[in-house]
């Protein structure tokens, strides 16, 4: 059958494509997941009485399911990254936690251990099908493909707004049970203004506002958070949408960096502060033949490619090219360079944060944030007072990667 045929037998309207999930399911969204299937889930799930156990990486959108009152049909689980907007279902008791490793994600489902439980349903955006019925994931790749190839059923919203971005990062519309095609986003200021009609506060309203006028003509960065914006505070919101500049401790940090960064390292920057900021902030003027291998991005790495810096002209792996996982992280000016770039390639995680795979980088220098550090100078990256705040693991897989590379440097910014 043509793919063409077979991608048109499997579209479905988002009400349509839920009648996969029953109840018992385990359901997974991944990290940048789809826009409108979140929506027809939870009305599928409240309206029939269907109870799932449902599974969130970082989720930035909630139509409803962290909020009290749900939890019995909506038993929440986090993995590995659970991210500010929805730290408080996890510190109020409504949700579990799971802690798992990129590399590792589903080795217990490909050796069918006993214990292991293979998703039932993955919810995923993908790029419209290329001339060979292959779709992809945009610049937000992640473990996407990895849980397509695995999950029982896989049902796909088609959204013309991601981004094509070069790498191994492919499957073919065959692999997918449900289509669901979406309209593309327009995010104009009325629109923008409506959302923030409902903000009671004064003073908030104000500050979301002056986010607002910042963006200029550049309105489509909210299209990561839409109308849920007004449930961040207005300095957070602007963390995420890369407005922020930095800081004074962020330069000095920078300063240290540079002093310890060779020229011809490959570098890794993890995400959160300070370690963001280290592009913008001055970390790698004057480095020559930076090599990236790196799990995401921060705001300027992009650039630093584009202007010859990180060329991977001396890398091991990879050389002369940007290898990542995703490029969630960069700013809107790095997510059009990464646009269809040959020089910048995702690929699964699974191979990229591999311990086997991160030590053939050699001169490799990783850094990343920590939160506290007690007196006997154990670091801590994990949590605060009982609340958690971030997953160590893939860093775990990172340090011990480096252990066995050859020239090995771990620097670890705090």
């Amino acid at each position: 059958m043509d793919w063409r045929e077979e991608y048109k037998r499997r579209l479905a309207s988002g009400d349509e494509a839920m009648k996969l999930v029953k109840a018992g399911d385990l359901v997974m969204i991944p990290i940048a997941g789809p826009r409108v299937l979140p929506g027809a889930l939870f009305r599928h799930c409240t309206e029939n009485g269907v109870a799932i156990d449902l599974r969130v990486a970082a989720p930035l959108t909630d139509p409803g399911w962290f909020r009290a009152g749900h939890e019995e049909t909506f038993r929440v689980e986090f993995e590995l990254f659970i991210g500010d907007f929805a730290r408080p279902t996890m510190d109020e008791g409504r949700a579990t936690y799971l802690p798992n490793l990129f590399s590792l994600n589903f080795k217990d489902v490909d050796e069918k251990r006993e214990e292991s439980r293979p998703v039932d349903v993955f919810l995923v955006s993908v790029t419209p099908p290329d001339d060979e019925g292959h779709v992809s994931f945009g610049a937000h790749n992640w473990n996407k493909r990895s849980h397509v190839r695995r999950a029982r059923k896989v049902i796909a919203e088609v959204d013309s707004g991601l981004r094509p971005v070069c790498g191994d990062n492919k499957v073919h519309v065959s692999e997918i049970d449900s289509f669901v095609e979406i309209p593309p986003v327009e995010i104009t200021r009325g629109l923008v203004e409506a959302w923030l009609r409902r903000v009671e506060d004064d003073a908030a309203r104000e500050a979301y506002m002056g986010i607002v006028d910042e963006l200029g003509e550049d309105l489509d960065r909210l299209i990561v958070v839409g109308p849920v914006m007004t449930r961040l505070p207005a300095a957070q919101l602007r963390r995420l949408l890369g407005l922020a500049q930095p800081p004074q401790d962020a330069k000095r940090i920078a300063g240290y960096v540079c002093e310890l960064v060779p020229d011809g390292a490959t570098i890794q920057i993890g995400a959160g502060e300070p370690s963001m900021y280290l592009a913008r902030a001055g970390a790698f003027e004057g480095k020559h033949d930076l090599g990236l291998h790196t799990e995401m991005a921060a705001p300027g790495i992009a650039r630093l490619v584009e202007c010859g810096v990180i060329s991977g002209g001396r890398k091991t792996l990879h050389p002369n090219l940007a290898i990542a996982s995703a490029w969630s992280g960069s700013d809107i000016e790095d997510l059009k360079i990464v646009t269809n770039n040959p020089k910048f390639e995702v690929r699964d995680p699974e191979y990229v944060l591999d311990l086997r795979t991160i030590a053939l980088n050699d001169d490799f220098y990783a850094m990343n944030n920590a939160l506290s550090v007690d007196l006997t100078g154990q670091i801590n990256a994990e949590s605060v007072f009982g609340s958690r705040r971030e997953s160590l693991c893939c860093r775990r897989r990172r340090w011990m990667g480096r252990f066995h590379a050859s020239s090995l440097s771990t620097r670890r910014v705090r």
